[in-house]
Order: structure tokens, then sequence, then C-alpha cells
């Protein structure tokens, strides 16, 4: 495949995505350590790009490595507990102070806008304010959190004005009480809080490692928020990233439709969490990122895309969209990810006890993940179900993979007297499998 080849598959592939994701909210924690040199200049542009395609973006910026630095330089030595700063008045004084120099930097880096691109030199707008009050965190077990705070209330309707105004609305670790003082928060923790008060479409997290870490090392792509839950009783997680997948839990559980976790040491990172198939990262979601349901009327330019190719082949028998609307009750569909991979049809004859798998296909893009093997279970599940004892596979290309999967040959004679029919006006001569239940 050719460069222009590959930027016009690339493309396709990211369409449904950038149009899913127009109009949407996303909420975006950023690692204090990235807000510096080549990573916030890249993550600026990518947040610029963003914008620009018509999604609505609430910032959270870190500060943990910066007021730390301000603490080394003044001789002063962190305390932390539970992994949360202790914040005493010197301490407050360097979160503001860290605060301060890093939305500057910020919005120096932002009002870049898109690199190369013809608008070059119209600035994002940025918006800031008291979006966030605060209390303090208090004593926690004998210990004396100082002015380290907790989230007491996210303005949204403030946040939201500012969106509908076209502004990216960039919020600090910073909070204030009812009675005017101020408080060091956490940025996973404002994020987490303004993601679930805006009913946002995602919260995503970028940090130094580039997801979710397993026992081993290893990125884990996509977790459920049961098998997350799991990674957490089990201790598959390692321990500097508890708290950013609990974080992740709970968004989800909240209606937060996706949580993800990527690096911002990765050029490019954050757009290919959310405009490829694979991603960058570890998303989270509520439930299972697979699944198979009955398939709707609206699902039928999907289907069509799915088959036409194998149609045109010859693979397949060709099936009008009248067909499919006529028809629509016996197709399955496999979602990745709110993603349409595969389908499969159940035909039942009128005996009751035999019924024909037909229309198996499962997208190029999505071959080497198994989705064949689970529509094949699902379908066998559901003619179960339906009391169906004898389940017949029709195929011109495909035998061996019937028949390593349990089926066995038939012939056209065993096929129920109504198919027999239909099979000699097709022409196609297709060979006979069987699958007794």
């Amino acid at each position: 495949m050719n460069t222009s080849d590959s930027f016009v598959g690339d493309f396709r592939e990211a369409a449904p995505y950038i149009n899913y994701l127009r109009g949407k909210t996303l909420v975006i924690g950023i690692a204090g350590s990235l807000l510096s040199g080549a990573a916030l200049r890249t993550l600026a542009a990518d947040l610029n790009l963003l914008a620009s395609l018509g999604v609505r973006l609430v910032v959270v910026h870190g500060s943990r490595s910066q007021i730390s630095a301000l603490e080394e330089t003044d001789g002063h030595t962190p305390q932390y507990h539970n992994g949360r700063r202790i914040t005493d008045e010197a301490t407050l004084v360097h979160a503001k102070q860290a605060c301060g120099m890093l939305r500057a930097d910020i919005e120096a880096a932002l009002s870049m806008g898109i690199a190369q691109a013809p608008q070059r030199g119209k600035s994002l707008n940025i918006a800031g304010g008291n979006f966030v009050s605060a209390r303090p965190l208090g004593v926690i077990d004998g210990i004396d959190m100082g002015y380290t705070g907790r989230i007491r209330k996210i303005d949204t309707e403030a946040i939201r004005q500012r969106l509908n105004d076209g502004a990216l609305v960039l919020i600090s670790p910073l909070g204030h009480s009812l009675s005017g003082k101020t408080f060091n928060l956490s940025m996973g923790d404002i994020a987490e809080a303004a993601a679930i008060a805006l009913q946002a479409e995602k919260l995503i997290y970028v940090v130094e490692q580039e997801g979710i870490l397993d026992a081993e090392g290893s990125v884990v792509s996509n977790l459920s928020a049961k098998e997350a839950r799991a990674m957490l009783d089990e201790n598959r997680v390692q321990a500097n990233q508890r708290r950013l997948l609990q974080s992740a839990i709970n968004a989800v559980a909240n209606r937060v439709q996706r949580t993800q976790i990527l690096s911002g040491r990765q050029d490019g990172s954050l757009i290919r969490e959310l405009f490829t198939r694979h991603g960058a990262g570890t998303s989270v979601a509520e439930s299972a990122f697979m699944n198979i349901r009955q398939a709707q009327g609206t699902d039928i330019p999907d289907i069509i895309t799915l088959i036409r190719p194998l149609e045109d082949q010859g693979v397949l028998l060709h099936r009008s969209r009248e067909y499919l609307e006529n028809h629509i009750g016996e197709f399955s569909i496999l979602e990745h990810d709110r993603q349409i991979y595969g389908c499969v049809a159940l035909k039942v004859f009128e005996t009751g006890s035999r019924g024909e798998l037909a229309c198996l296909v499962v997208s190029p893009e999505a071959q080497d993940g198994g989705y064949g093997e689970y529509l094949l279970e699902h379908l066998l599940d559901s003619a179960r179900a339906r009391g169906i004892r004898t389940l017949f596979a029709l195929s011109t290309h495909t035998g061996e993979w019937f028949i390593e999967r349990g089926f066995q040959t038939a012939s056209v004679e065993d096929l129920p007297p109504e198919r027999q029919q239909e099979y000699h006006e097709s022409g196609r001569k297709s060979k006979v499998f069987v699958y007794p239940l």
C-alpha cells in the first residue's frame, strides 16, 4: 500500500470517530510532568486539533512535579500521607506559584494554534475561573493534612457556558472555600469530579505510563469496570496506578461512557486513542467492550457495508436492502466499542427443529480477533434456546472453517424441502454442512 492509500485508509477509519465526538464533552487530566518542552507542545497541538473538530474540551492540569521542584529549591522537604501531599502554608504558596506558571505556559502553547494550518495565528479561546469549590481534607489517621483539600462542588453551569461560547476550559488544581481559603487539590480528583458532573462522554488521563499496567508490566488495552475492580481486588495493578484505575471505575459507574489512560510521552497518543480502532493506551468502560446483540433497522447500512464486498466476490448470496428490512429479525451483530465488526443470521424452517446459519461475516480489519468464533457460539446458543436440533450451513468458499468447528459434510437432500428449492434456484452449487445440536 502506498502512502496515499494508507492515508485514505486511515482517514476512513478515523471518520466515524470524528463524527461521533463532534459536540461531545471530553475532560482531559494532564500530569504536571508533561507540561514543559516537547511534550507540552505536542499535547497543545493535539488539543487545538480536537477543538477544531468540534470537540468540547475541559482540561485539568497537574502540578505535583512543579510544586516538588519549588519545595526543593526552598529547602522544604515534601510530606505525604497515603500518597497525598500534606500542604502547610509554605507548600500552599508553592502550589499557587506552580499553578500560575503552568497556566501561563499552557496558555502560551495553546495559543500557537494548529501547526502548518491555513488558520495559523487564530488562537484558541481559553477560559478560566473559580469553577471548583473546596473544603479541607481534614485530619486523616491523626495527621492534619493542612491546606490539602477535597472537592465540594464543580460549577457545571459556568463551565457549560464557556464551552457553549467555543472556549477550551482550563482548570488548575486549586479550589476555594466559602470562607475564602485556597486548597491544594489533586488533578485526578478534579478531572473525575468534573467528568461526572458534566456527564462527559470521556474522561482522559494523560500521564507518564502508556496505560494501566498489569503485574508483568504489560499494558491492558480494554477493561470493563468488573475486570478493573478484579485487578484492584487481586492486587494485579502497580501501586502507583491504583488511584488512577479507581478513578476510572468511579467515572464509568457514574455514566461517563469511557475513561481512557494513555502516555503523554508518545507523539500522537491522544489522537490514536480517540480516532483509531486499536487506540494507544487503556480504555475502561462500565460493560464489556465486545457485545453481540439483536440487529435493528438502523444497523442495515453497516450490515450492507460488511456483506457487499463478499457478495461482489460471489462468496455470499446477494441480499437486497428490501430483503434485509424484511428479515432484520434474523440477524445478530457484533459490536466492539460501539463499532460494528460482524454479523450472522439464523433462519428457522417451518418444522421448527431445523435452522440455517447464514451470512456470517467479520470485517477484514477485525478478522484476527476471534470474532467469527464469538458469532458462531452466539448463534449456536440462540439455536438451542429456540429448540433447533439440526443446524445447516451452506458455503462455496469457507467449508474448511466450518469443518474445523465441528460441522459435518451433508448433501442437498438433507436440507428441508423449501431450502432445497432455493438451493437449486440459486445455481451456486454451495457445499452443505450440518451441526447436530
